[in-house]
């Protein structure tokens, strides 16, 4: 079982190291489908798995020439993210398992459909900056977002980078593999707020589990690291939002019954 734990891990890591997301989206499915896990405790071991290997990119992303990772600006996002991680997580733990996996598969569907239509996500330059964040509306925009992520980070059990990326992209004015690196530190500091409040009380989290996992995660996300940064943006969202669509379809038929 350790051996295999492993590889499910390798492939999450793939996943966010490739694109800064999808690692939860992928975590979610293959802890409850091939693992057994009902969905509040898939949720909970989640935020462990996807938050190490998260942290783990994000600090090969911050070596080399070029820097992707731009840290004041992601932690400013995540710290946003801190209360809503915590109402997140509340909720969860009172809705039905069947309503959080629906919920999620139709989040899946629509942030794939989002970036499909967006051209602005296959941008190679850009100039990251606080500065980009022009007056109230825009500042609410910003606050509001994180604040959004931080709460579907504790009631999914996952990271938000799905969510982190096109903000980021839209608001900042970030090139698509900035926009990568930085979403991996925010994804960390999310899944450490989604722990915190699962050894609350709130939720539970199956830590022999994880850790196989978390070994795997790793590993995949230096491969995933090393590849993104040869691959075309563009190529890497839509990639990314094909995936995305095509697992949120399996999870409503599996859901309901109409495949095994």
């Amino acid at each position: 079982m350790g051996i295999l734990d492993i590889g499910y891990g390798t492939i999450i890591g793939l996943s966010l190291g490739l694109t800064g997301a999808g690692g939860s989206i992928i975590t979610i499915p293959i802890l409850i489908y091939l693992l057994n896990m009902n969905a509040h405790v898939a949720t909970g071991t989640s935020l462990v798995i996807v938050g190490v290997g998260a942290l783990a990119g994000a600090i090969q992303y911050s070596f080399g020439k070029t820097k992707y990772l731009h840290w004041r600006i992601g932690f400013l996002f995540a710290i946003a993210g801190i209360v809503g991680a915590f109402l997140g997580s509340y909720f969860n733990a009172l809705l039905p398992s069947y309503l959080i996996l629906y919920l999620f598969a139709t989040l899946m569907v629509i942030i794939g459909i989002m970036m499909l239509r967006e051209k602005n996500y296959a941008k190679e330059t850009g100039a990251p900056s606080l500065k980009n964040v022009r007056g109230l509306s825009e500042w609410l925009k910003f606050v509001g977002a994180g604040l959004f992520i931080g709460f579907m980070t504790g009631f999914f059990g996952v990271g938000g980078g799905f969510l982190i990326v096109p903000v980021l992209v839209l608001i900042l004015d970030f090139p698509m593999k900035h926009a990568i690196a930085t979403s991996l530190m925010v994804i960390a500091l999310n899944c450490l707020w989604g722990i915190l409040s699962r050894l609350s009380g709130v939720g539970t989290i199956a830590w022999g589990t994880a850790l196989y996992l978390v070994i795997g995660a790793v590993i995949g996300i230096v491969i995933g690291v090393l590849i993104a940064k040869k691959i075309k943006a563009g190529s890497l969202t839509k990639i990314f939002a094909y995936f995305v669509i095509a697992l949120a379809i399996y999870m409503f038929l599996r859901t309901m019954g109409i495949i095994a």
